[in-house]
């Protein structure tokens, strides 16, 4: 995910100093304040995604249209990735983000209002999830091209502030929303992560605005920046080495994830509180994983680290493939989503760094078809294979995914980086 030319940002690291693994202060202020605006956001996030599934059972009692609203979160990435991607370059960016999350405080109040007027359908369900995907998208790749504007200097440091963000609120979300649930009804919770959004809403409101926006395009102008974001990426090693090998690994994850509770509860035989920690090992790994980013990336040149860390997931998933101890698939998960987030804080640097601010709307756009694209189908294919055999079999398709992502590492210019 870079040029052709290596900046002197990514030349080998010579600084042996202790580093503190993530000193927040050290970021400027405006940014501490939007990662506080956005943890109060993720954690309804964390409301909706667990009361939906609540609420469709409620519906339809149908496990099939439970799972198919993965699907729906999905396809809109696929079809509309290209056409955020130009349409993040083309706007203000702060203004873009204020718009789609007031839309999406809007879509999400919607649900409970619709069910109380007492004509609340399943289409309705499918179709706010849908436009809320494009939204959020939209929102999310907004995040990442305005990072370099709010903290310049320290890009690792800002990303990996951003992931522990996330990663807490993902660890704490489900806890609350149990907990939520239980007492008002997932009805009533979705009204409390319609609120949420005035975390990152009036932390917006008080930033600066991000660059200049263009003059609202044609649809041919459209498809011609959707060109040019393609054409960037593709002649961009670096950028599309990075892509291929998160398309793989996205792949091989889904399909050991989409298998988790089934071979916890029926090849393992584990009780609800065994399968809990199992669980909960994972969410513990996010957090490692953004932590150590930073003392890591200045320990250790890029090039060298990111194998590393794809080889010690390989490890782990290895480690669930053999072993028969009921935590294994915990510790495995554990070990592959510290060196997963930790790989992912380092990667948005480099394409921070390497892709042009006005470019990277669109070419993180295609990006994201090609790696959310995998997930689907690694699903599916998790799900045949522990059907038609040991289910342990799918995690060694997942340490087989890893390899190919070292490989890719080993081969490419990112061993130069």
């Amino acid at each position: 995910m870079t040029n052709s030319s290596t900046s002197s940002s990514l030349q080998p690291k010579t600084d042996e100093q202790a580093v503190p693994a993530l000193t927040l202060l050290e970021l400027p202020l405006s940014y501490i304040r939007f990662l506080m605006g956005m943890f109060i956001s993720r954690l309804g996030d964390s409301l909706f995604t667990f009361s939906i599934p609540w609420i469709s059972y409620k519906l339809t009692q149908s496990s099939i249209v439970m799972g198919s609203m993965y699907a729906v979160s999905v396809l809109p990435i696929v079809l509309f990735g290209p056409v955020v991607g130009s349409m993040v370059d083309r706007w203000e960016r702060k203004k873009l983000m204020i718009i789609t999350d007031s839309f999406r405080a809007l879509l999400v109040a919607l649900i409970p209002l619709l069910h109380f007027a007492g004509v609340l359908q399943l289409w309705h369900l499918y179709a706010i999830s849908f436009v809320l995907t494009i939204l959020s998208l939209m929102f999310d790749v907004s995040i990442v091209a305005i990072i370099p504007s709010l903290a310049p200097k320290q890009l690792t440091r800002a990303n990996a502030s951003y992931q522990l963000t996330n990663q807490i609120a993902e660890l704490a979300g489900p806890l609350l929303a149990g907990v939520v649930i239980v007492a008002i009804g997932g009805f009533n919770t979705l009204w409390l992560d319609a609120v949420s959004f005035a975390g990152t809403l009036v932390v917006l409101m008080l930033m600066p605005s991000f660059g200049k926006p263009k003059l609202m395009a044609s649809l041919s102008q459209i498809f011609k920046d959707i060109g040019e974001g393609f054409k960037w990426l593709i002649r961009s090693k670096i950028n599309l080495s990075f892509s291929f090998q998160a398309m793989i690994g996205n792949f091989g994850y889904s399909a050991a994830f989409g298998v988790l509770m089934f071979y916890l509860l029926n090849t393992l035989h584990l009780n609800t509180q065994q399968s809990s920690i199992n669980y909960t090992l994972l969410g513990f790994g996010g957090i490692i994983g953004s932590i150590l980013a930073v003392p890591l990336e200045k320990r250790f040149r890029r090039g060298i680290l990111i194998p590393v860390l794809l080889g010690i997931g390989t490890v782990g998933f290895l480690f669930a493939s053999f072993s028969h101890f009921w935590l294994a698939p915990g510790i495995a998960f554990f070990a592959v989503t510290v060196c997963n987030v930790a790989w992912n804080t380092i990667v948005t640097s480099v394409r921070q760094e390497t892709i042009p601010s006005d470019m990277i709307g669109r070419v993180l756009g295609f990006s994201r078809v090609l790696t959310r694209l995998a997930m689907p189908l690694g699903a599916m294919s998790g799900a045949a294979l522990s059907g038609w055999t040991d289910p342990r079999a799918v995690f060694a398709v997942a340490a087989g995914a890893k390899i190919l992502e070292v490989v890719i590492a080993l081969v490419t210019p990112i061993r130069k980086l």
